[in-house]
Parts: C-alpha cells; sequence; structure tokens
C-alpha cells in the first residue's frame, strides 16, 4: 500500500511539474519575443528620432525670396519625400515670358545640405503661348539649424528649342526660404 501511494504520489507530482513547466516554457516564449519586441520599438523610436534630427531634409512647403541681378521675386516650392520637386513663382507668369511650374528632383549631400536641380518649360507671350525651350536650375542649400528656414545659391540657364544655351539670359541667383507650417484657424 505504501508503494502504491507513492506512486500514485508521484505521479500526480510529475504530471503537476510537467504541467507546471508547460505553461512556463509557453510563456517564456512568448514573452521573451514580446519583452525584445517591446525593447526594439523603443531603439527604434529613439533612433528614428535622432536620425531626423540628424539628417533633417527639406520634405513639405516652402515660401522662397530669389535674387537675380536687379531683380527680386518669391515663389512656393514643395520637397516630396524620395526627391521629388514642384515650383512655381511669381517670374513664371510674366506677360512678356511664361514658364510652366517647375519640376525636378532634389538630394541630401550633407547633414543638412542638398542640391536641386529641375525644369521649366518656356514660351513667348502670356497671350500667344508659343513654346521657345526649357529654363534648367541648379541649387545648392544648407538648411538652418531650426529646420524652417534655408539658404542657398546657384545657377539658371535657359535653352532655345533645339537644347543650346541662351547666355545672355542665363546668369546666378541667391535663395533664403521660410518652411510653411500648420497654423489653427483664430
Amino acid at each position: 500500500m505504501k508503494t502504491e501511494w507513492i506512486t500514485t504520489k508521484s505521479c500526480q507530482f510529475l504530471k503537476l511539474s510537467v504541467s507546471v513547466l508547460t505553461v512556463l516554457m509557453a510563456l517564456i516564449s512568448l514573452g521573451a519575443p514580446a519583452a525584445a519586441t517591446a525593447q526594439n520599438a523603443v531603439e527604434s523610436k529613439a533612433g528614428l528620432s535622432i536620425s531626423l534630427t540628424q539628417t533633417q531634409g527639406p520634405e513639405g512647403s516652402w515660401l522662397y525670396t530669389v535674387t537675380i541681378p536687379g531683380y527680386t521675386f518669391q515663389g512656393i516650392e514643395t520637397y516630396s519625400t524620395g526627391g521629388g520637386y514642384t515650383e512655381a513663382d511669381q517670374l513664371s507668369f510674366n506677360p512678356l515670358g511664361v514658364a510652366s511650374a517647375g519640376h525636378g528632383v532634389w538630394q541630401m549631400t550633407g547633414q543638412k545640405t542638398f542640391n536641386l536641380t529641375y525644369l521649366n518649360l518656356t514660351f513667348d507671350a502670356y497671350s500667344s503661348g508659343n513654346p521657345t525651350g526649357t529654363l534648367k536650375v541648379r541649387q545648392t542649400t544648407k538648411i538652418d539649424k531650426s529646420g524652417n528656414s534655408y539658404t542657398g545659391s546657384g545657377d539658371y540657364t535657359y535653352y532655345d528649342l533645339d537644347g543650346n544655351p541662351i547666355p545672355s539670359i542665363s546668369g546666378t541667383f541667391t535663395i533664403t526660404a521660410t518652411r510653411i507650417v500648420v497654423q489653427a484657424p483664430k
């Protein structure tokens, strides 16, 4: 009888031990990846905020002012994630010579510096709209510490319909810009 009781109790103990170990293993196998995932998420979030701060690019929309010898004008531009660019400016709608909106690409060259190249299609007078060629703009830019303004400089070249540069109306410029930010209505 004593042997029978020990065997029964031992079996019950072993069954309980196996059950407890099974539950513990299940918890460990579920908990470890969850804990690791949570830790990775915290580390990724911290790394992401550092990464964005260190390599903040121009993504977003800006109000800019360009100065070329003898003329200053404003424009608006949008830098897309991945390098896309569009712009329109006051000079593009001059009745004596019209240009399309600009389309181009930008690329980071340093921590807060980037290059930009874009093209406009050009036309003669506003009323006739005959194509005259293209305008190519190349710009190098430095974003300030706040990330909400930049300064830069570059060159622009007009090309005729055959792709020949027109030096007499090409030149250099400087640019300043302020990021357009969301504002709640008053």
